[in-house]
């Protein structure tokens, strides 16, 4: 059995935890999302402002708005797209609505980088990460049945 845990995001403000909280996937050791977050602070911070923007529109509001930045992906329920202003930049999550609690929880799973000049290409690496990021939903939601 896998060891799964959740991970808090130190790399975002807590402040913007106000309806929701959101912590990373970690499988075995692995933090595909976090270790994506933390790397595009560093090299990236266009893109991580535009994931951090997108991060507090999930959970800042009560009611999860409806916008381009946050994306909802096709053929994989309950998998959840949020997208950076510059288009390079994806981080995949979804909501664990927990049975005994009205608090929810984001969970980000794992991150995508859409690579320069690589329109063709992209979409097909783009769905492959979509079917990585709904792997680690499922593993992560079989775990919690057999505590």
């Amino acid at each position: 059995m896998a060891r799964v845990e959740l991970l808090d995001i130190e790399c975002i403000s807590k402040e913007v935890f106000r309806y929701r909280t959101m912590k990373a996937l970690s499988i075995d050791g692995k933090t595909p999302a976090l270790d994506s977050l933390q790397e595009w602070k560093k090299s990236s911070r266009e893109d991580f402002r535009g994931i951090a923007e997108g991060i507090k529109m999930m959970c800042y509001n009560r009611v999860i708005p409806k916008t381009p930045r946050l994306v909802n992906c096709i053929g994989f329920p309950g998998l959840v797209e949020i997208k950076a202003p510059r288009k390079n930049a994806r981080l995949f999550c979804f909501v664990d609505k927990s049975g005994t609690s009205s608090e929810e929880l984001i969970v980000c799973t794992s991150a995508f980088w859409k690579k320069d000049g690589e329109k063709k290409k992209a979409k097909a690496r783009q769905n492959l990460s979509m079917k990585e990021a709904y792997r680690l939903r499922k593993i992560y939601l079989k775990s919690k049945r057999e505590v």
